[in-house]
């Protein structure tokens, strides 16, 4: 179900968080860009605080649906990734189609992220 409360700035996004099994997934759809990344941030920034029965925490965003993101998107994504890394747990991007890779490759994040393409499905493990 999207998560669409009276906050939600646009139309233009959604966010839906499932579970599997313990961790969490974000799926991300429409166009991530100065709009839609507050309300993205602190989504991600309650999973990512959030308490993880003593393990890691981990966390996955499936940008399958993502058409559009900038440099604040980017930046979010970032954020999440730091305060994970900092509770010595991951976070994976899932569902990466090409013009989100080459963004990615661009930028050097390719290198931060577990990356998992949408067509081929194998994940690459980020440089520590």
């Amino acid at each position: 179900m999207p998560l669409v409360p009276p906050d939600h700035p646009s139309p233009a996004f959604t966010v839906r968080v499932s579970t599997r099994g313990t961790v969490p997934v974000v799926e991300l759809h429409g166009e991530i860009d100065l709009m839609a990344t507050p309300y993205i941030s602190r989504r991600l920034d309650g999973l990512a605080r959030r308490e993880h029965g003593g393990h890691p925490p981990d966390l996955v965003i499936d940008v399958t649906g993502v058409t559009f993101m900038d440099c604040r998107g980017l930046s979010v994504l970032v954020h999440a990734h730091n305060l994970i890394s900092a509770r010595h747990g991951r976070l994976h991007l899932t569902g990466v189609r090409p013009h989100l890779r080459k963004l990615l490759h661009l930028t050097g994040l390719d290198r931060t992220f577990a990356v998992q393409d949408a067509r081929v499905g194998r994940v690459s493990a980020p440089c520590r």
